[in-house]
């Protein structure tokens, strides 16, 4: 069951903001994430015939996007050594609840969120890839576990224990969190 032109033209519509972003969170730079987007797209138009059918398109397009940045990060680890360069993945912090009486939280609330979201970023970068990436993907882009695990084919209990492992050094790594914010 190949994608005919019609189907692609919307599967690029639906997804396009999803995956960039996906690759985004994975790459931690804005022309990366658009370079394999790009990649993505024209490898899945190109191998159209090979979609079967089963799963759903969308899950197939992350999986071809997810290998790219395999393959991307592959070629990439030499040169970003030599370079020294290591970038932190890039967060978007969820908007701030409103507060009871809707007005708008002070300065200092921001400046407290801001610092939690810096050390989230360094933590993270700090936890394993296969981990690091499975709690991106689950925590951040809100893909399912089975979905994770056909993504990077593994199975669904490896994820779970990717994620896990994940929060654990987090929440580790995190700890003496607490005493570094600052006074509100």
């Amino acid at each position: 069951m190949a994608l005919d032109r019609a189907q692609f033209q919307d599967l690029f519509a639906a997804e396009r903001d999803r995956v960039f972003r996906f690759l985004y969170r994975l790459t931690g730079n804005a022309a990366d994430a658009d370079d394999l987007l790009q990649e993505a797209f024209l490898t899945t138009w190109r191998h159209r015939s090979q979609f079967d059918g089963r799963g759903s398109a969308a899950g197939w397009l992350l999986r071809t996007a997810f290998r790219l940045h395999l393959n991307w990060r592959r070629k990439g680890t030499r040169r970003l050594r030599l370079a020294g360069r290591v970038e932190p993945l890039p967060l978007d912090p969820p908007a701030p609840p409103a507060s009871r009486n809707g007005a708008a939280h002070s300065p200092e609330s921001r400046d407290a969120r801001a610092f939690l979201v810096e050390r989230v970023k360094a933590a993270l970068v700090s936890v394993p890839e296969d981990a690091r990436t499975a709690f991106v993907m689950f925590r951040f882009e809100g893909i399912s576990v089975s979905e994770i695990a056909a993504i990077v084919d593994c199975p669904p209990k490896t994820v779970e224990t990717r994620i896990r492992r994940a929060t654990l050094l987090l929440s580790e790594s995190l700890r003496g969190l607490r005493e570094q914010l600052p006074a509100s």
